[in-house]
């Protein structure tokens, strides 16, 4: 297949693009940071770049709560208007090529009951999940008015090493614990419960969407990847800690009103249909972030 990545270079889209490669696709990158060129509100320049291609994988973002909490015009501007252009040139565009959306499971807030599904109430409570929950609705809404075939994809807390935002909460406890600095955590620890699917995992989930889309006749379906095995961040933290064994503390800090409280899965409608498997538990993703941490003289 030849095949689009919008934010080729980010974190998932740049271990995406590697994935499609060795399987033998050609892949079309799209990302501002390679090329400041390549906006994706610049539905002109995106257009030059969707000729005789199969499909799209759209990541390009702003891909974080805080940053869309600090910059909300920008996130909005980005993710929606950058969303409607990538699903109005593929209209447009003679192929006709399916459009895979990376989303979140910030879409559905707090959610009452968990694990959650797909058919869970979406409810965000921060501008990037609103973004996001946004971005969906266009792509149903375009697969139902114009029959372009669209699928959702919301992942859950992921995470590698040197290759991830360092910032995130495992690569950050990580590097904090083998410092031998305090770990923080903003809220309770106990009560803040979530499930974290490691990048090799959530690739092999999202090239099961692309085998979906491309043999599937339905125009719009979405799912949930994430493991569904929760823990808390109190229990995440000791267990980093003791790895590190290293004399430090976990302190607490008072809660952000944008985050969100408490989330985990049920993959089970990925696991049917796209042949999701995780294989990578917690305790051996943090063993293989160590360790790529130690490879690349980080820790």
């Amino acid at each position: 297949m030849k095949i689009l990545i919008t934010g080729s270079s980010g974190f998932i889209g740049s271990h995406l693009k590697e994935f499609l490669k060795l399987k033998g696709n050609k892949i079309i990158e799209y990302d501002i940071r390679k090329n400041p060129l390549e906006d994706i509100r610049d539905i002109h320049q995106l257009q030059e770049k969707l000729e005789e291609i199969d499909g799209i994988v759209h990541f390009a973002a702003v891909s974080r709560v805080k940053t869309g909490y600090e910059n909300p015009l920008s996130c909005v501007s980005i993710n929606m208007e950058g969303t409607v252009n990538v699903l109005e040139a593929a209209r447009n565009n003679s192929e006709t090529p399916w459009v895979i959306f990376g989303s979140s499971r910030e879409v559905y807030g707090n959610p009452e009951e968990l694990p959650a599904t797909e058919k869970t109430h979406r409810k965000p409570i921060n501008i990037y999940g609103i973004s996001k929950m946004a971005g969906e609705e266009l792509c149903k809404s375009y697969s139902e008015n114009y029959g372009l075939k669209t699928r959702v994809l919301r992942f859950s807390n992921v995470y590698t090493g040197p290759n991830d935002q360092l910032d995130r909460v495992i690569p950050k406890f990580i590097l904090r614990a083998f410092r031998g600095e305090n770990l923080f955590i903003n809220g309770s620890g106990e009560e803040m419960i979530f499930d974290f699917t490691y990048i090799d995992d959530l690739i092999n989930g999202i090239w099961g969407c692309i085998q979906d889309i491309q043999k599937r006749n339905d125009i719009y379906d979405d799912f949930i990847l994430g493991t569904g095995e929760p823990i808390s961040l109190k229990q995440l933290a000791e267990i980093i800690v003791e790895k590190a064994g290293k004399n430090i503390e976990i302190l607490y800090r008072e809660a952000r009103a944008y985050d969100v409280d408490k989330f985990y899965a049920d993959p089970s409608k990925a696991i049917k249909v796209l042949n999701f498997d995780p294989q990578i538990s917690l305790k051996k993703g943090i063993d293989l972030v160590i360790e790529n941490f130690k490879k690349e003289g980080l820790i």
